[in-house]
């Protein structure tokens, strides 16, 4: 278990999920000698319209998993993730041995069910180790700059930010060919961006780099929907988005 967790949005079985995730627990762990996958679900008691639980709730379920979390990691079993969706919420965990839902299912019930939440305990099959971790709770390129989307508009909105107010954003991309920027810059134009400047020469890093621009607003909905635009062009052309930058334009 490491520090370095965070969470993105995703959509499970047609249903929005808030996916947490440790996001360097492979760095910390030997990952071969946790071969064994658990869950444990509970219902959320009195779920909003999109299926999390309110605020005092979710209050006392961190409370409760932060619980469980120490006493699994007291008996060597890790967990790795949390989803919650559709008025549920799932705690995931790997274990060394197979036998080891016991001691999980033993401190469930002492965690959860004495506070009125039923658990079902579950094992998960994966094809390969880990495997669900990597594939399912891992984000993908996408959800990994919605993280870091999320935590400079907090920055803006920490200046007092017109976040709806549009204003020149400007994006980094770097490709390993120039070719393959060449042909992103064509793509990318069409989408109204226009570029800055970039590299004719690699840079340090070995790569060729293009600066974009274009009007948007900042807020969560719309960045994250310029940003999917980028990433999308950028993959077809074997490029890796590498951030954005924003003036603040304060409300008045």
């Amino acid at each position: 278990m490491s520090d370095n967790w965070n969470f993105y949005l995703d959509v499970v079985d047609d249903h929005l999920a808030s996916i947490v995730v440790d996001l360097d627990v492979t760095e910390e762990v030997n990952i071969r000698k946790y071969k064994w996958l658990f869950s444990v679900k509970i219902t959320i008691q009195n779920p909003t319209e999109i299926g999390n639980p309110g605020e005092q709730e979710d209050e006392r379920i961190c409370e409760w998993e932060y619980d469980l979390m120490e006493r699994l990691n007291n008996e060597d079993i890790v967990q790795v993730g949390r989803v919650t969706t559709n008025g549920t919420r799932e705690f995931f965990y790997y274990a060394k041995k197979e036998k080891h839902v016991k001691i999980i299912d033993q401190h469930a019930l002492a965690v959860f069910d004495k506070n009125g939440y039923e658990t079902k305990i579950s094992r998960i099959e994966e094809e390969e180790p880990w495997s669900f971790y990597s594939e399912f709770l891992y984000p993908d390129e996408y959800q990994f700059q919605q993280m870091s989307n999320r935590e400079l508009v907090e920055l803006l909105e920490n200046e007092n930010d017109d976040l709806e107010e549009t204003r020149k954003i400007e994006h980094w991309i770097e490709f390993e060919t120039l070719d393959d920027l060449k042909a992103f810059e064509q793509d990318i134009q069409n989408e109204g961006f226009t570029t800055e400047n970039f590299e004719q020469q690699k840079n340090e890093d070995g790569t060729y780099s293009i600066t974009i621009s274009r009007e948007d607003g900042v807020d969560y909905h719309l960045i994250d929907s310029v940003t999917d635009t980028i990433i999308a062009a950028a993959q077809q052309h074997n490029g890796q988005y590498d951030g954005w930058e924003s003036p603040v334009i304060q409300k008045k």
